[in-house]
Parts: structure tokens; C-alpha cells; sequence
């Protein structure tokens, strides 16, 4: 691909042993220099044990934002997690817990963590997303005490819904900036498990902001096996680029993308779509 136009686009996820412990068993890690330059960096793991994530460090801070997202991997099922969860919030380390999947922001300067899994049903995944090229954090000091309520409105359970099938998602689910604190970020996450066109006939279109696409499986075993074989097309020439193993693809502001077609599914995959807009906006291209 690298003597194609845009197949410096196109990034493999490589994943790598993880701290192990409550932390990552495994992960990938995608910094801005993987991703087109562009102002984020992700993590997906996959976790199975209980206990602190990082035992001793209390809470701690970046001068970027970020968002906290806990997912489960069941193929079916997006609304399921596997695991009950616990992440204190704010200097004073306000704890907040939950069971199902869910987005936690944390805007520059607001202190968070610790981050303790309470209890394994299934193995889950975190995806971990900052609005920063790279990963730095300063310790925050605990101090204070508050009535327990007062960072609830940074949390928010992941809004589940029927897709459309076909190609198209089976299940998904979706956030934008005012469901994050006003972050400029649109999320949104979705299984497909059937081959054939997404949004068949509909063309191209662009988006006024960076915009990464990210498709992983669902084998805790095997996070390098995707299930499924794509091609999507990049840039007003409709360059097309297939893959077939996890992969991240970043599409800069303006950049026509689409079609994308799934030529043939083994098992059901995810794609997350990662916009770097307060709110989802595109425009066709063709």
C-alpha cells in the first residue's frame, strides 16, 4: 500500500501483551503518529481479572481530554459488559460504579482513577480515547469529600439500539459532545455480521473534521483475527484498499471516503467510527 495514495491511511492493529493483573491482558495502542498525525491517541484491551488497574497510583490527570469507554465482546450483544466496575472520580476520588456499558469523560485537568474491575462474568474491553497526539498524566492528590453525586454528569450508559442489518450494523450505539461534557467528539460503535455494501448506493461523502474508522473482532483469545474481509474506497478516485485483520484507517478532513463493502464475514466484527467533531456531520461526495 505504500505506493498508493492513501495507503499510508491504512494502519494494522498490532495488539501486545498488557500489564496483566486487573490491567490489560492484551492491547493495541494507536498514537497520533499512527493515525494521520491527527490530535488522538486510543487504546482497546481486553481484561478478565479483578483488582486495581494500577495498584497504588490513586488518581491522576491530563492536560487533555479524554473518554473512558467499557464495552463487552459478546458478538450479539452490545448492551452486555461481563463485569462490575468501579472509577472514582475527581480529586476527592468520588467512586462511581457501574455494570453495564459505559462512557466516562474526563475533561483536561479533572482528576480520575483508581479504575477497579469488582467482579468478571466474561472477559471485557476498555477502549481508552484522548484528544492529544501522545499520553502523559500528572498523580492528583486525594483530598476533600463530596455528597457522591457530584461528577455523576460525566458518566452516561451507552445507548443501544437496533442498526439497520444487512451489512449495515446489527446492533449499535452512539454519542456526540453533549453527551461527553461538550468534548469535540462523535463516537459510535456497532456489530456487522452479514456480507454485502454498507449504506448500499449511497456513494461517498466527507466530514468537515478528522474522522478515524476502527474494526476489530470479538475472539478474547485471538484479538488479531477480525472475521471478516473489507474494501473501502478512499479519495475522489474511489482508490480501494482491503483488509482483513484489525485495522485502523484515518480519513482527514475533507478526504471522500466510502463505499465500503464486507466481502465475506466468519464472524461478527466491530467497527467504531471516532469523529473529531462535537457532532456527526457529513456531506456527499459524489
Amino acid at each position: 500500500m505504500a505506493d498508493t495514495k492513501y495507503g499510508h491511511l491504512i494502519r494494522t492493529m498490532i495488539y501486545k501483551e498488557g500489564r496483566g493483573g486487573a490491567n490489560a491482558r492484551q492491547m493495541t495502542f494507536q498514537k497520533g503518529e499512527d493515525l494521520a498525525g491527527f490530535n488522538l491517541n486510543f487504546i482497546i484491551g481486553i481484561y478478565d481479572q479483578v483488582g486495581d488497574w494500577a495498584p497504588n497510583r490513586g488518581a491522576h490527570a491530563h492536560p487533555f481530554a479524554e473518554c473512558l469507554f467499557f464495552f463487552g465482546y459478546d458478538p450479539e450483544d452490545l448492551s452486555y459488559l461481563g463485569a462490575d466496575m468501579e472509577l472514582d472520580m475527581g480529586k476527592e476520588q468520588e467512586k462511581h460504579l457501574f455494570s453495564v456499558p459505559t462512557v466516562a469523560a474526563a475533561p483536561g485537568g479533572l482528576a480520575h482513577c483508581p479504575l477497579l474491575t469488582n467482579k468478571v462474568y466474561k472477559p471485557f474491553g476498555h477502549f481508552h480515547l484522548a484528544l492529544n497526539p501522545g499520553y502523559t498524566a500528572v498523580p492528583v492528590k486525594q483530598e476533600g469529600t463530596t455528597d457522591g453525586k457530584k461528577y455523576s454528569k460525566y458518566f452516561k450508559k451507552l445507548p443501544v439500539k437496533k442498526g439497520h442489518g444487512g451489512a449495515d450494523a446489527a446492533q449499535e450505539w452512539s454519542i456526540s459532545g453533549k453527551d461527553v461534557s461538550g468534548l469535540p467528539l462523535n463516537v459510535s460503535m456497532a456489530i456487522h455480521n452479514k456480507a454485502g455494501e454498507w449504506n448500499p448506493g449511497k456513494g461517498s461523502h466527507t466530514h468537515p473534521y478528522d474522522e478515524c474508522l476502527v474494526f476489530f473482532g470479538h475472539d478474547v483469545n485471538n484479538p488479531s483475527y477480525l472475521g471478516a474481509e473489507l474494501t473501502i474506497d478512499i479519495g475522489k478516485e474511489h482508490e480501494k484498499h482491503t483488509f482483513n485483520a484489525p485495522t485502523a484507517i484515518s480519513i482527514p478532513k475533507g478526504t471522500p471516503h466510502f463505499p465500503i463493502v464486507c466481502n465475506k464475514v466468519e464472524k461478527p466484527y466491530r467497527f467504531v467510527q471516532i469523529g473529531l467533531g462535537a457532532k456527526y456531520e457529513s456531506k456527499k461526495a459524489d
